[in-house]
């Protein structure tokens, strides 16, 4: 078949629907069922809120493009991402399709996922969606749980309330998926709700919508104060109109927002009481049950501490053999492909650069999947929510609120995510302070230094006592992070502060495809940060290594091949900037090496590992590469004593814990409080508490323990 003939073929979009729904309603593992793998993810332009879209397959062959918008309770808009879903649903925002140059920017359907178990929470933004008037069918998710609650839900009589489709499904075992995209492909815009609203507001709705030429629905927005682009030109031509009779409804007692949720709630009420078969006594759920424990004053703070102490132990336990197989590989690789090239320059960039450089890296990615493997699991299952309301009592105490921990617990993975996961948060001394404190926390970017700094300079700990090193790195990025919290609160507004409110989720078993989902794509980042960012920053570092080139009569002077390398890789151009740093991170007790090697991490903080993989291994020429570990371990200073102790090890975590080091994270953290003031200041402050710190410790531990 002909390329021409194959696009041909390929059935092109003919339908855009919005997958909408509140907070941990199952969304994700609907979209997921719906679309699989074909997906593509970005952002939203000008905010960084996330754009997923994916292509399904429809009855008949035709294929539907699916937007993910996030999850939302209301389309009143509060935080970026309410503002979102709001813009691209009333169709004001004009890059709501990932594919530039489509003319199409508003959904012409409507999929709302309704977490059954909670119904009359989950229609206050059905009732919103209706008032859009598009197609719209309602994904009835989880079922079984409200089934379970002895709460069932019945779809035909809900149907009849709403007045569109309702669709039984339980997404993680994808009943019901077929039914819903044969539901959406019949769907039709659904016919205006009549709620219970005060006589002298609807008096008030039907002029204002006389004088705006409106049929009701904007009205009642203006009326109710709600925000909107898709407003902005009506609010500012009928301002007036709209003031008087807001006061002709505030003089009668009547506050037109408050009436209108009341409103909704009654009609919501009603449908609930037609469509739920209530129980004569309320059972006794798995989820009390559980919650009894977890959710503990004291018990619940012990249970979150002993599950990250496993977490941290099986990474380090689970992980060592994997890394030992691909480090391994990378070797056997490297030593195979250094075999079949001629001596020269170009088997020293393949070799000693980038298998070196980035083989070093990609030796911790078992320990990395493994840690997001964990936190999905956690997440999935509904205990992550649990650990942010027990947290809110300690996070309150240091000027943030439970809101706060997700973004935080995000940047254990990647401070970049962390920090826009703050979006969510409304009040914006909160989100600011968030932000600002999200760095401290042990990403898996730093996860490559502390593996191995810590099997290299505690090789014969056990798997526990290193997870315990590793666990206190984590508590004291956690504690700097909340020092530097309280100092915050003494500088930033109070005002500004903003409630906690959060939705405790039935446990559930994580869902396998989800999990290893959520593994594959942020594992499938760090490997391709490793092929392109680190991979060009290995090239680049292993050039100023290996150049220029130590004259022949000189290197015959050194009498071995490790005299040799050092001799080539002091006078290289890396060598020579690293001897000029060194006076500077010396009192520190780091060389000139582990100078360049910090130099090199503000690109990424696991550049520093393979930076040193180069280091040791430039101009060593024998297929016999002894690993890093090794070669770090053996590595003397002229007077002969060991350059790397635990002392140093100590010095250089504790620099990796507080410093800021991800040049990618200043630029997220400029463009979400809109200013380079604040990154700059948060690099100041963190570099310089973390030079500090490491003197400090330093100095003192070889006064006490010796070097």
């Amino acid at each position: 078949m002909s390329p021409a003939a194959r696009v041909a073929a390929t059935p092109a979009p003919r339908l855009v629907a919005a997958l909408v729904g509140n907070p941990n309603a199952g969304k994700t593992t609907i979209f997921n069922a719906l679309t699989g793998l074909r997906q593509k993810v970005g952002n939203y332009p000008g905010v960084t809120v996330d754009r997923r879209a994916g292509e399904m397959r429809l009855p008949g062959g035709d294929v539907a493009e699916i937007i993910d918008l996030p999850g939302t309770y209301s389309l009143v808009t509060v935080s970026l991402d309410e503002q979102v879903v709001s813009e691209v649903l009333r169709g004001t925002r004009r890059d709501a399709r990932p594919q530039a140059g489509d003319d199409v920017t508003r959904p012409q359907a409507i999929i709302a996922v309704v977490d059954a178990s909670n119904l009359a929470r989950n229609l206050f933004l059905v009732s919103q969606l209706l008032d859009l008037r598009l197609p719209t069918v309602i994904a009835l998710n989880m079922v079984d749980v409200a089934e379970e609650h002895g709460r069932p839900v019945d779809a035909a009589a809900l149907a009849e309330a709403m007045g569109c489709a309702v669709i039984p499904v339980v997404g993680n075992r994808r009943e019901g998926i077929d039914q819903l995209g044969a539901a959406l492909v019949r769907a039709t815009p659904s016919p205006p709700i009549a709620f219970p609203i005060a006589r002298e507001m609807l008096d008030e709705e039907s002029r204002l919508a006389a004088i705006l030429g409106d049929d009701g629905p904007s009205a009642r927005r203006l009326l109710a104060v709600e925000p909107g682009a898709d407003l902005d030109a009506l609010r500012a031509r009928f301002e007036g109109d709209i003031e008087a009779a807001r006061d002709r409804l505030q003089a009668q007692g009547i506050d037109p927002a408050q009436e209108d949720i009341e409103a909704r709630y009654r009609w919501i009420d009603g449908v609930v009481a037609k469509a739920v078969h209530e129980p004569e006594h309320r059972r006794r759920t798995t989820t009390d049950r559980v919650d009894a424990v977890l959710m503990h004053r004291f018990f619940g703070l012990v249970v979150f501490a002993l599950i990250m102490t496993a977490l941290f132990t099986c990474v380090f336990w689970l992980a060592k053999p994997m890394m030992d197989a691909v480090k391994d590989g990378v070797a056997m690789l490297g030593t195979k492909v250094g075999a079949s090239m001629a001596e020269g320059p170009l088997r020293a960039l393949v070799v000693d650069g980038i298998f070196a450089g980035v083989g070093a890296v990609l030796v911790f990615v078992p320990q990395i999947a493994l840690l997001f493997l964990f936190l999905a699991a956690l997440e999935d299952s509904g205990y992550l929510a649990r650990a942010a309301f027990l947290m809110d009592r300690v996070l309150s105490k240091i000027g943030l609120n439970g809101k706060s921990f997700i973004p935080l617990l995000s940047s254990f993975a990647c401070a970049i995510p962390g920090i826009l996961a703050t979006r969510t948060i409304e009040g914006r001394r909160d989100r600011l302070a968030t932000i600002l404190v999200a760095p401290f926390m042990t990403c898996s970017a730093r996860l490559p230094v502390y593996a191995l700094l810590v099997g290299a300079l505690i090789p014969n700990a056990t798997a526990w006592q290193q997870a315990l090193v590793l666990f206190a790195l984590y508590a004291a990025g956690i504690l700097a992070a909340v020092i530097t919290s309280l100092l915050l609160s003494r500088r930033l507004d109070r005002a500004h502060r903003s409630s906690f409110i959060l939705e405790l989720p039935t446990y559930k078993r994580p869902q396998v495809s989800q999990v290893l989902w959520q593994v594959w794509t942020n594992t499938r980042a760090f490997v391709t940060r490793a092929g392109t960012t680190i991979l060009a920053l290995s090239i680049v570092l292993w050039a100023l290594l290996y150049y220029p080139r130590l004259p022949a009569e000189q290197l015959a002077r050194h009498p071995t091949a490790e005299a040799q390398q050092a001799a080539q890789t002091e006078h290289s151009f890396a060598g020579r900037a690293g001897h000029a740093l060194e006076p500077a991170v010396r009192p520190l007790g780091y060389d000139w090496k582990m100078g360049v090697g910090l130099v090199s991490a503000f690109a990424a903080r696991e550049v520093f590992v393979s930076t040193l993989g180069i280091t040791y291994s430039v101009g060593n020429t024998s297929e016999d590469t002894k690993d890093l570990a090794q070669a770090m371990a053996s590595d003397r200073r002229p007077d002969g004593s060991r350059v790397w102790t635990p002392l140093v090890a100590v010095s250089l975590m504790l620099w990796f814990v507080l410093a800021m080091q991800c040049i990618s994270t200043m630029a997220v953290v400029r463009r979400e409080t809109g200013s380079w003031k604040w990154p700059l200041a948060q690099l100041a402050f963190m570099n310089g508490v973390a030079y500090v710190v490491c003197l400090i410790v330093y100095q003192i531990g070889r006064r006490f323990f010796g070097g």
